[in-house]
């Protein structure tokens, strides 16, 4: 594969990775003002300290 080709490659993946974190986020924001347990949705997201920081801001979607 040629180098732009790889960059290419590189590049969606990048996309995508990202198009699916912030999918996550907006789920993530909708359950926290809806009082889903912490620990439930730290397993359900993956998420971690970006989970609790997201409900020290005061969430709206």
């Amino acid at each position: 594969m040629t180098q732009i080709g790889q960059m290419y490659e590189k590049e969606k993946i990048e996309y995508g990775n990202q198009r699916v974190l912030e999918e996550k986020t907006k789920i993530a924001k909708i359950l926290l003002q809806e009082d889903v347990d912490i620990a439930v949705l730290m397993k359900a997201t993956g998420f971690t300290e970006e989970l609790l920081r997201l409900q020290d801001v005061g969430i709206t979607v």
